[in-house]
Order: structure tokens, then sequence, then C-alpha cells
């Protein structure tokens, strides 16, 4: 009788435990907490007092026992490494649901994303920041797109990331409280721009991770630009936990700049894996979903700058930027559609760069008659080398079809009146 207790109190207190890992009533229909109740009132109901009797048990009983308790203990354990797995991936799930909800409600709130570049050299000059909060205050701007990871592989925070210390290429700008702050007083959608495949700092450093020129064995350089490999795992890591590392900053999104090979027709560089077109456009594309991927479960959106000839080419071009399969990898896409970037006799124009509206709302209607989806399309429009009436005429293109837009310029110079909107 006293076996048979033991025996009701083990299973009555595994009922207890084991149902958290399976439904409340199982597909027959049978409620576990209403077989509980029914053994509880049977153990009280025979909880008179008997005679005690002496227990004999073997030592093969007592193996079987410690083997059938280890049994339910790792069962019980598999349950709950189940349950912090599913309470992982459920976060996961809703870190990704609140930044599109973020987005969604400040685009919608604000009338679209209307952005300018800062570099990240100039968040602390007060010559630079200065115009440019004026411009956010005064000005239908609301979205800044700040450095994160620079042309030049300086990083403008303090990274935990192991090979910095050794690559000695932080120069600090702003911390998490700061881009609070700068989102808070200007009320503004902030966007980390990483520069990804272009690095010299780390080029040079870690040679492995490199292009190689064959012919001088050596890292490769483009007019002073040096390239990582997009083959190489060590420097897709690397910018990736720097892309991680700036999310959790308090960036809205990660985008990603020279996300792509070198601009190149020389055939003596070296890489991990044969560059032609399926190794390029897998690179890129593996490596921008998985960046995705990893930036909505800690609650950041991403998206990736192309060159502007992308949404008209057919191929990759060789840099592994191919438009029907790099617009399923990220939220957004910035073709950096500058008038003054297409060559003579582009769109009919001998002199693109003098049509700055006719040249963007071409290159913009090549994307979406190739199905990229309005939301999705947001390019970087110039800011650079126009007057104002041309930088306007770059922005009434984009509006015109409806598309959110960044202005591009390296000296985070603008004037107020570029954002005047031009009537029809």
């Amino acid at each position: 009788m006293i076996m048979n207790r033991v025996f009701f109190l083990i299973l009555f207190i595994s009922l207890l435990v084991i149902p958290l890992s399976i439904n409340n009533v199982n597909s027959e229909g049978i409620s576990y907490f209403e077989l509980i109740t029914e053994i509880g009132a049977g153990l009280i109901k025979d909880s008179e007092p008997v005679k005690e009797v002496e227990i004999i048990i073997s030592e093969e009983q007592k193996a079987q026992i410690r083997k059938n308790l280890n049994s339910v203990t790792n069962s019980q354990n598999g349950f709950f490494n189940q349950y912090e797995s599913l309470q992982i991936d459920t976060l996961k799930g809703v870190n990704a649901l609140i930044a599109k909800h973020r987005w969604e409600t400040f685009s919608k709130t604000n009338n679209g994303i209307k952005g300018i570049y800062l570099s990240g050299y100039h968040l602390l000059r007060e010559e630079k920041i200065n115009p440019i909060k004026e411009i956010v205050n005064n000005t239908i701007v609301n979205t800044i797109v700040l450095d994160v990871k620079t042309d030049n592989g300086h990083l403008m925070y303090d990274s935990q990331i192991e090979s910095v210390e050794e690559l000695n290429n932080e120069r600090i700008k702003y911390d998490s409280t700061t881009l609070k702050y700068l989102k808070e007083e200007l009320n503004i959608y902030l966007i980390g721009r990483v520069v990804a495949f272009q690095d010299p700092i780390f080029s040079r450093k870690y040679s492995e991770s490199a292009i190689i020129d064959s012919k001088t064995n050596t890292p490769y350089s483009q007019d002073g630009q040096y390239f990582l490999d997009p083959s190489d795992q060590n420097s897709k890591d690397y910018i990736l936990n720097i892309a991680l590392e700036a999310c959790l900053l308090g960036f809205d999104e990660i985008q990603f700049d020279y996300i792509r090979y070198p601009d190149t027709s020389y055939q003596g560089l070296i890489y991990d894996e044969e560059s032609n077109f399926e190794n390029r456009t897998k690179n890129i594309d593996s490596f921008l979903l998985s960046a995705t991927n990893a930036l909505h479960d800690i609650g950041c959106l991403a998206s990736a700058d192309i060159f502007g000839y992308v949404l008209n080419a057919k191929s990759d071009n060789g840099i592994g930027q191919y438009l029907e399969t790099i617009v399923n990898t990220v939220d957004f896409i910035s073709p950096m559609v500058y008038p003054s970037h297409y060559s003579r006799g582009s769109f009919g124009y001998n002199y693109p760069n003098n049509h700055p509206y006719e040249v963007v709302t071409a290159s913009l209607n090549q994307g979406l008659s190739r199905g990229v989806d309005q939301k999705q399309l947001r390019p970087f429009l110039q800011g650079f080398w126009h007057s104002s009436k041309d930088v306007a005429l770059n922005i009434k293109a984009a509006e015109d079809k409806g598309l959110d837009w960044i202005i591009w310029n390296n000296s985070s110079v603008y004037q107020e009146d570029f954002f005047t909107k031009i009537e029809s």
C-alpha cells in the first residue's frame, strides 16, 4: 500500500509538471487537470493509517527506478529546452513585427521617409549638424542616414568586436544615449549606414580576407579603395557583427553600402570562390538575407544601396547586384539614380546631368516595371553638383512616383530650398 501511494504521489507530481509540454486537453478530449483531480481524490480517500510493511528492493530494481527517473528528468529537460527555444523564436518574431510597425507608423504619420545623409565625422561639428537640425525642423525632411562604418573603415562608436582593438579603427562620435537624444530631439527615423565590402583597414590588416591582386600578391586597390572578398566568411562575419551592434545602439534600420564586388574589368583578381554570376549573386544575396533576418530578430529593418544602372541591367554587371534577386533579400533597396553618374546618351540625353527629373523618372520606371514594390524602392537622389532647383527636381521625380527618398551629399551640406516642393 505504501508503494502504491509512493507511485501515485510520483504520478501526481509528474502530471503537474509534464502537461506543461502538451495540451491541457488531449486529442481524445481527456483533461489532464481533471485526471490530476481524480488521482488526488483517490489519494485522500485511501489515506487511512495502515500497518507498515517492510519492502525490499533489489539492486536490479533500484537501477531500473533510477533509469525511469532519469528518463522523466531528461524528458522534462527536453521540454524546458524546447520551451526556451520557443520563447526565443517568439521574441524574435515580436521584434521583427515591432520594427516593421515602427516604420509603418512613422511613415504614415510623416507622409513617407524623406531623408538626408549625414557623415559620421560631422555629427559633433556644430557648423554641420546645426544647419541639418534646422532643415529637419523646418522642412519635410524626417530621416537621417548616419555612418556606422565609413568608407575609410572607421567605426563611429565603441565596438566590442574582438578584432577592433587590433584594427585600431574606432573614431567614436556617439553612443546609445547620443542616438536616443538625437532621435527624440528631432523626431526622426534613424538609419545606420554600414560600408560593407570596401574597407582599407581590414583589407590590409587581414589580407587573407581581401580580394588579392595576382600581379602584386597584395590586397587589390581601385583608386584607393580596398575591397574585402564577399566569398570570405571572416569578412562577412565582421560586417554582420557591426550591423548587429549598431542596431542595438538604437538605429531603426541598417543600410548596407558597397554591398558588391569591385566594378572593374580587371581579370587578375583572386577570390576564395571563382568570380562568376552564380557565385557573385549567391554571396551578395545570401549575406544580405542572413543579415536581414538577424537584424529583424533584434528589432531593426535592413536596406541596401545599389548602383542606379541595376534597375535596367539584365545581368549583375560583374558586381553581384542583380535586381530580381537582391530585392528579395532586404526590406528596402536604394538605387543611386544620380543623373551625373549616367553615361552620355543614357535615356536619350547627351548630358544626363542636365535633365534630373527626366533621368530619375526614367530610371525609377525601369525598376518599377520589373516588379519592384513601390514601398520597397527608396532611391538615393543627387544632392551635389546641382542647383537647388535641380535637387528639387530629383525629389519631384521620386515623389511623382509615390516613392520615399534620401538625398546624398558627401559633405553633409544641404540648402533648405532643396526641399521646397515644386508645383506641377
